[in-house]
């Protein structure tokens, strides 16, 4: 598995969580093509963005079928309190992030920590889950192009 499959797989995962989709929440994949779109259409519409982040991947040992590694995820929680809470129903960045920490922690996924902030500048509310889990890193299938001869 890759990197960018976990997130995915996490964010995929996540959109399934009904009390998340009920209050207002929708994830993405932090390595997406269209994320920081993705993400300010999602604040701009009243919604808690939640980012699937992979801040840190450290070696764990060796295969021969790939590298090992114990990786670190973040899910980050964001609003903005004053578009999003107008919204009857719609969850806090806190309350996503505490669904989230329930739904994540299992044996393979071990919840870490649960921090949040606000940024002024912004004006954005940011509440991020942390977990540690482990996993083979493997190489991604390149497409192989076809090459035309030097004739």
């Amino acid at each position: 598995m890759t990197i960018r499959e976990i997130q995915q797989q996490i964010a995929t995962a996540l959109n399934g969580v009904e009390a998340l989709v009920q209050g207002g929440c929708k994830a993405f994949a932090e390595d997406s093509n269209t994320v920081l779109f993705d993400v300010q259409t999602a604040l701009q519409a009243g919604n808690v963005c939640i980012v699937v982040v992979t801040p840190d991947a450290e070696r764990n040992g060796g295969s021969p079928d790939g590298i090992p590694v114990g990786l670190k995820v973040a899910v980050q929680c964001s609003e903005i309190p004053d578009l999003n809470r107008a919204e009857e129903g719609h969850l806090t960045a806190l309350d996503a992030a505490e669904i989230v920490a329930h739904e994540l922690d299992s044996v393979t996924m071990c919840l870490l920590s649960v921090k949040q902030w606000a940024d002024a500048g912004t004006r954005t509310v940011t509440a991020t889950a942390e977990f540690a889990t482990t996993m083979l890193l493997e190489r991604q299938q390149q497409a192989s192009t076809p090459q035309e001869s030097c004739s």
